[in-house]
């Protein structure tokens, strides 16, 4: 027999020996990490044999238990993808043994691979080892087992869904696109109910004999699977009620979030980025009446190089817009300018948030009086109206998928994104402005020469790059305690909130 394959530990040693020689023209930084798993790998290799053979040991000493069980089967096979995944790791520190200087960016992937590879194998080896032992425990500890499913079984018949019910029932009236998905949820976690009382009822004889200290093997398997299921049920109906009732209060909220600022910096030779992004939040306290509030706040977050570059042509667009009756995992991601997404369309001619008048020759968009202050919070104080045409375009960008950008010619400069002339006035305070992030631009040269951005943008304030809360923010709003705009403002409130009327 090859040698190789009968000592792997022996042979994936021998072979990472090597390794550290052959590498010399890397980085240290990587070359380090590279000897690192010359110790990993043998790791992972010993615990994916230390599981292999506590299965068969585990078979061999209750075959009676796991004959014909769906484990008997799962997981000698699980271990044998674990194998197969741990040739690809060695295969990958093959590969790296061959790499110099000039491979930096591809041998950091392969590592990085490499260990991931790894870390599945260690984690899922593990995972077949505990849920073997976890059979015998059982079988060893039946009443014990036999107290902790009467438990599972009394939570499951505690948990209450009248109060989810009754949330979907008012969410389906206010969304009626939303009811039949809304439904059938609540009728899945119905049927967990449901099931649960079945397979109870199924396991009434085998729970009887394992309280008797009668139970056999067979029927052992069979409590030992019923107890993983009434779990995996109780943790379906409580997180999945949990789930139901944000998924309702989620199609009452319409919001954006428009990035503000980038930045780059850097902490000894590794570089960090940040974005600054504002969400406005548009909640409908009562969607008949077309009540709403209106909120936003502003927060830095981390985010990796390949984010940052995905980001950096849009600053001062809303990279991510959901509309109210929508659930968050509808938003649209394409960046585009912020507050198009609340404008009607022409042939509709106005929605609740404003409406098509006539002006110059030209059809322009005016937000409703309710809705300025979303709109101020959207574009800030050089807000200029959206023409017909301009939204024609935004239209056009849309069904494509794309991002509008605002050009009225193709050699023109866009208006919005990073190197928008709109953009150049609203944020030329920004930190992505301030250190030469226009440079290249049509306008770069009115920058240097102090045209913009060597003051601060009324309104718009900096926070520190990495902060992990957000800004308290502003609400504004019939129940917010703020600056009113309507019949009972209050000019000593603290913040900005709507009238009552919708």
């Amino acid at each position: 027999m090859n040698a190789r394959k009968r000592y792997p530990a022996i042979a994936a040693a021998s072979l990472l020996a090597a390794l550290l020689l052959s590498c010399g023209g890397l980085p240290r930084s990587l070359r380090e990490e590279i000897a690192s798993e010359k110790d990993r790998l043998p790791q992972a290799q010993r615990q994916l044999e230390t599981s292999r053979q506590t299965v068969r040991d585990d078979m061999a000493h209750s075959p009676d238990l796991f004959a014909g069980t769906p484990v008997a089967t799962a997981w000698p096979a699980r271990l044998d993808s674990d194998e197969s995944e741990l040739n690809h790791a060695r295969t990958d520190l093959q590969e790296l043994q061959k790499m110099g200087a000039r491979d930096r960016a591809r041998a950091t992937q392969l590592l990085r691979e490499e260990r991931d590879l790894r870390e599945a194998v260690l984690r899922d080896s593990e995972a077949v080892q505990t849920e073997a032992n976890s059979w015998l425990d059982f079988q060893r500890n039946i009443p014990h087992y036999l107290a902790t499913m009467q438990r599972e079984y009394d939570d499951i018949h505690a948990i209450d869904l009248r109060p989810v019910s009754q949330t979907v029932q008012k969410a389906g009236e206010d969304w009626p696109a939303k009811k039949d998905v809304l439904d059938e949820r609540l009728a899945r976690l119905r049927e967990s109910s449901a099931d649960a009382d079945m397979l109870w009822s199924a396991t009434a004889s085998a729970r009887q004999d394992g309280a008797a200290g009668k139970a056999t093997g067979s029927e052992v398997a069979t409590l030992i699977q019923a107890n993983q299921k009434l779990a995996s049920e109780e943790s379906r109906l409580t997180q999945g009620a949990d789930d139901l009732r944000a998924s309702c209060g989620q199609l009452y909220n319409a919001w954006d979030k428009i990035l503000v600022d980038l930045d780059k910096s850097h902490r000894g030779f590794d570089a960090e980025y940040s974005e600054k992004i504002k969400t406005v939040n548009t909640h409908f306290t009562d969607v008949a009446a077309k009540q709403t509030e209106v909120s936003s706040n502003e927060r830095w977050v981390n985010i990796s190089p390949s984010a940052y570059r995905a980001v950096e042509n849009d600053l001062g667009m809303a990279i991510s817009h959901k509309d109210a009756g929508r659930f968050d995992s509808e938003a649209i991601t394409t960046a585009q300018p912020p507050g198009f997404a609340y404008i009607a369309t022409p042939s509709q001619g106005s929605n609740q948030y404003g409406y098509w008048s006539h002006s110059g020759g030209n059809s322009v968009w005016t937000f409703l009086p309710e809705y300025l202050i979303m709109r101020e919070l959207l574009w800030g104080h050089s807000y200029r109206p959206v023409v017909v045409n301009e939204y024609y375009g935004y239209q056009t960008a849309q069904r494509a998928g794309r991002s509008y950008y605002g050009r009225e010619t193709p050699a023109s400069p866009p208006k919005y994104g990073s190197q928008g002339t709109f953009t150049a006035e609203r944020y030329a305070g920004s930190r992505y402005v301030q250190s030469g992030g226009f440079k290249g631009s049509a306008y770069a040269s009115n920058r240097e020469s102090g045209g913009f951005g060597h003051s601060e943008t009324p309104g718009f304030s900096h926070a520190e790059p990495h902060e992990s809360g957000s800004s308290a923010g502003k609400r504004f709003g019939s129940n917010s305690g703020g600056k009113s705009f309507g019949s009972h403002s209050s000019s000593r409130s603290a913040g900005h909130s709507f009238g009552h009327r919708r």
